[in-house]
């Protein structure tokens, strides 16, 4: 559990330093693949993601809960696979002519975050319904709030790729 933790830590701090290097280079080049304003706000973007994963691990870590919720983990695979499209999309920037393949993982983000948003409201309704501990009821509706937070991040990716291809079009 603390290695998982202090794992989340340190991929949220190396992603904190791969955005300031991209912020520099962007900077310094003459000419960029695509806007550079849209490249900022793309980095800027992703590391909100890595953020806010990091923050669920932090509050879990902080509030310790007494229990988390069986259904934490279906947020928590959608976490995953909206972070797997984020990652096949931007893998896929470097090639701008297949603009197929990273809008197709821009669908799927999308619909993540909307199964996201049922997910969460049955998960809320169940902690209200359920808890009786006014406090662990508070530690727990704040981390599935923020797991949500995270899949709307999620998508913002996706609006930003979106956004991109547009001006590109």
């Amino acid at each position: 559990h603390k290695k998982l933790l202090k794992q989340i830590k340190e991929f949220e701090t190396q992603g904190d330093d791969i955005t300031q290097k991209i912020f520099d280079e962007v900077d310094k080049s003459f000419i960029t693949p695509f806007d550079r304003e849209d490249m900022n706000e793309l980095t800027a973007s992703l590391d909100s993601v890595l953020d806010s994963i990091n923050s669920i691990a932090q509050r879990i870590r902080f509030y310790r809960p007494k229990k988390i919720p069986a259904e934490f983990k279906d947020f928590g695979k959608l976490i995953l696979d909206g972070c797997e499209q984020m990652h096949s999309a931007v893998k896929e920037l470097k090639n701008l002519r297949k603009q197929n393949k990273i809008l197709k993982s821009c669908r799927k983000m999308t619909e993540i975050e909307s199964i996201a948003d049922d997910v969460y409201h049955t998960i809320i309704s169940g902690i209200f319904k359920k808890e009786k501990n006014a406090i662990e009821l508070i530690k727990q509706k704040e981390i599935v709030e923020n797991l949500e937070r995270t899949t709307d991040r999620i998508e913002d990716v996706s609006d930003i790729l979106k956004t991109i291809f547009l001006k590109m079009a």
